[in-house]
């Protein structure tokens, strides 16, 4: 007998992921939520086999329909799309209680075996409340809910960590590379040094769904459990300077150039955007003056994953071959001597 994995956002880049790898196991029934089953992608994933279904994650009731029968679910929200229109508390606010709907609806599904949620560091607890990191705290915020007041689904809980996406350089302004014509280079500029790490997922379209199916397809995980979910430990330095080779840009590693400046520097040129990028690095730092190194409970999700699984993944540097960076080709013709 199938079992049925359901997941949120099946039409965004993880959950399609999730999607995609599932598809491929003859063990596994899929559904896929969504607002919206009519929509493009929607449509997509129904033609592959996806059951696609309705339902509003602000409606635990809808959750709670969608939810039936699952023996795993994967559950996401989205910090941005309420953040670019609303703010940082706002979005905090909205992703902690979007978070607690769906971990709620889960709770009530009795066929659960294992409720699969991608969250990051609870920065206030880690800190003392002296570093806090908007996008991670609303997330965060939702596993000391489950902890608390869901001791039945927290036993059915793997927390993962995913790193930081490839395509961040693509979709944000704010991390896209750019060119100094005077200095014949290209540069990135961080509230951190240039050694800083820079932990990535590489291709979260294709990377999550790896990760999501070998826990899926292990043995539960210990009670409390974090993986961290990365494919690649690299630094702001060898971050840029991987995407120069990859990009055809700027081959050499001398093209490229992390510029460090201060916070307040960064949020002046920033703004908003910057506040929120800059708060994660004073999370780190605060960390690395504590002495903490590691969250705990927290594993390596790479330890997971077989030889089949990690065959699959889809590296930092693949990852940024596969797209299209002709609007960074401003230089292209000045540049060959590089």
């Amino acid at each position: 007998m199938s079992k049925l994995i359901v997941i949120i956002g099946a039409t965004g880049g993880q959950g399609g992921s999730v999607a995609q790898e599932f598809l491929a196991d003859p063990q596994f029934k899929v559904r896929g939520v969504t607002r919206n089953s009519s929509g493009e992608r929607a449509v997509e994933l129904a033609k592959k086999g996806v059951e696609m279904v309705e339902a509003d994650i602000g409606d635990e009731a809808s959750l709670e329909r969608a939810f039936s029968g699952a023996h795993v679910i994967f559950a996401v929200t989205d910090y941005y799309e309420t953040f670019f229109k609303s703010g940082k508390d706002a979005a905090m606010a909205k992703e902690t209680e979007m978070g607690c709907n769906l971990a709620r609806a889960a709770a009530r599904i009795p066929t659960l075996k294992q409720y699969i949620w991608s969250t990051l560091p609870h920065t206030s607890k880690l800190s003392g409340g002296e570093a806090i990191v908007p996008h991670f705290e609303g997330k965060a915020k939702v596993d000391e809910y489950i902890r608390q007041e869901l001791p039945a689904l927290f036993e059915k809980t793997t927390f993962c960590i995913f790193a930081i996406f490839a395509n961040n350089m693509v979709t944000y302004p704010i991390f896209r590379p750019l060119w100094i014509e005077a200095a014949q280079k290209y540069i990135q500029i961080w509230p951190a040094p240039p050694n800083a790490p820079y932990a990535s997922l590489g291709d979260h379209t294709k990377n999550t769904g790896v990760f999501v199916h070998a826990i899926a397809t292990s043995p539960q995980q210990e009670v409390g459990t974090y993986l961290r979910c990365a494919v690649d430990d690299l630094t702001l330095e060898s971050a840029l300077a991987i995407w120069g080779k990859a990009s055809g840009l700027t081959p050499n590693p001398a093209s490229t150039v992390v510029i460090s400046v201060s916070i307040e520097q960064y949020v002046t040129l920033w703004g908003e955007m910057g506040q929120e990028q800059a708060s994660q690095w004073i999370f780190f730092k605060h960390l690395a003056e504590a002495g903490i190194t590691t969250l705990p409970t927290l594993k390596e999700g790479l330890d997971l994953l077989d030889d089949a699984h990690r065959s699959k993944l889809v590296s930092t540097e693949e990852s940024w071959k596969g797209m299209d960076w002709s609007s960074h080709r401003v230089a292209s013709s000045k540049t060959s001597h590089i």
